[in-house]
């Protein structure tokens, strides 16, 4: 009977050890170190042991292993061949399958809150031979973990369910600017370009002053194309940005001469590729019969791209003292202190 209530007692105790491991490694390492120094808890405590990764791994596992094999032992002694196969099956199906594929539990949380000091203590001094032995079978016998991805598809997937993941910290503006990046070639110039129909258009000898920055004002656009005459071709291209109150002379005298060329079914890589190779801020858009068709603009690619251009509406780029304003902090706030955490190595030091 002594033997039958031991073994029993050893079960018990190897089950704590799977729940213990499961309860750990819940979260992955660096996300666990994230919580801890922001001090929320149980992740300050589950992080001291925890931060000794793979030599907490192998302490655990030499502990459900030393238990369970006694227990095994006992049960062999006391029971029957088939009793104990009875025992052995379901408890390697709960160790093995069920309980790394469950949630963790409020008992499993509070069971490893409860051991992590002493495992953390005892980590300290074990923690050179744990982590040499657990090194030299990963070497051997343990295969890269792969990441489950194949093709652009999986990742769009990923994202996909990043998104609805309950704790999720991307926002859904990041996870848009991902997803966006990945279907760059997707995309076509035709799919970002602004319509010729659209796009102001002036003529060189246009006289500049307030009537002309009005028009091109209430246009809403960043460009206008430039004409020698009503109907004949473009020669140049006028930014609105580069007009003031003082501005005055042609079109012709503070124009952008030198015109570049997108075809509509370019790419938005290669498009990209191209404003980077001539660092020209707009490209017109032409057909395969070489007709103009529209205007591409790094703002309008870098839309396309992104979804949307991040950042606020500050525009005073030429103000040192604004730039620097933005990141100095105000005197009547200060950072909120963070919790020191150790970090692997300095556990490593430590031990």
């Amino acid at each position: 009977m002594n033997s039958t209530w031991a073994a029993l007692i050893l079960l018990v105790l190897a089950l704590g050890g799977v729940v213990i491991r499961k309860t750990y490694f819940a979260l992955p390492l660096r996300e666990l170190k994230r919580r801890a120094a922001k001090n929320e808890q149980p992740a300050v405590q589950l992080y001291r042991a925890a931060a000794y990764d793979n030599s907490l791994k192998a302490l655990l596992w030499l502990y459900i292993g030393l238990t369970s094999a006694a227990a095994l032992v006992l049960l062999a002694r006391i029971l029957p061949v088939w009793a104990s196969l009875l025992i052995v099956g379901p408890l390697l199906w709960i160790v093995f399958s069920l309980l790394p594929a469950t949630r963790t539990t409020r008992f499993g949380i509070f069971l490893t809150r409860l051991v992590s000091p002493p495992l953390a203590w005892l980590l300290n001094y074990l923690h050179p031979s744990l982590d040499r032995g657990a090194e030299a079978v990963g070497r051997r016998y343990s295969a890269n973990t792969h990441t489950g991805l194949y093709e652009r598809d999986d990742l769009l997937d990923l994202i996909k369910r990043q998104s609805q993941q309950a704790d999720n910290r991307l926002t859904a503006e990041e996870l848009a600017i991902i997803e966006h990046v990945l279907m760059l070639n997707d995309q076509s110039v035709g799919d970002a370009m602004t319509a010729g129909k659209q796009v102001k258009t002036v003529l060189a000898d246009d006289t500049i002053g307030p009537i002309l920055i009005d028009e091109l004002h209430k246009s809403g656009q960043a460009f206008a194309l430039v004409r020698e005459t009503r109907k004949g071709d473009f020669v140049g291209a006028l930014a609105f940005r580069q007009l003031g109150l003082e501005s005055q002379g042609r079109v012709r005298d503070v124009m952008n001469g030198h015109l570049h060329y997108l075809h509509e079914e370019d790419s938005l890589g290669q498009a990209l590729h191209a404003f980077v190779a001539t660092n020209q801020p707009l490209f017109l858009v032409i057909n395969n019969a070489g007709e103009y068709v529209g205007i591409l603009t790094i703002t309008g690619l870098l839309q396309q791209v992104l979804g949307r251009i991040p950042g606020d509406d500050f525009d005073q780029y030429t103000d040192p003292a604004a730039v620097t304003s933005r990141h100095t902090q105000p005197p009547d706030t200060e950072p909120e202190p963070e919790t020191p955490v150790k970090t692997e190595e300095e556990v490593v030091e430590s031990a």
